[in-house]
């Protein structure tokens, strides 16, 4: 056998060897475990804030006013008082915060709206003559 033959030869051994005793291909990469949400969190407890008027006459609808909301099992009581109003002196509303921290709830033409995020509060109260923006804690203190 010449140098030539000899060279292709040994080279022929050496890919097959190399092909044998390569590593086998390691098992396909699985994807990362995937996190489920731990599903709703309770927003349960006293949320302390401030109402802020954000339309009607600032004379009879008042500026802005402390705000207190007991929230138990997502839901919650509020009443907004407006004297100025003489045919619905009191809008009530049973609100329920949903999943995903979202509420609303309608007495006749009045509403209330917002959403609940940690231990925050914010939404907006909507009477027949004013409308309120809120914004209020769990951690808050008054």
């Amino acid at each position: 056998m010449g140098r030539v033959q000899f060279g292709i030869a040994a080279m022929a051994t050496c890919v097959a060897a190399a092909g044998c005793t390569s590593t086998p291909p390691s098992s396909p990469v699985t994807p990362a475990a995937v996190i489920q949400p731990a599903g709703p969190v309770s927003v349960n407890g006293t949320y302390n804030g401030i109402t802020q008027l954000v339309q009607g006459p600032a004379m009879s609808c008042g500026t802005q006013d402390m705000l207190t909301l007991h929230v138990v099992d997502n839901t919650f009581g509020y009443t907004l008082k407006q004297p100025q109003v003489p045919w619905q002196h009191v809008r009530s509303f049973n609100v329920v915060i949903a999943p995903d921290g979202s509420f609303q709830a309608q007495s006749g033409t009045a509403y209330i709206r917002g959403t609940v995020s940690g231990s925050h509060m914010a939404g907006d109260i909507v009477g027949d003559a004013c409308a309120y923006h809120f914004e209020a804690d769990s951690s808050g203190t008054f």
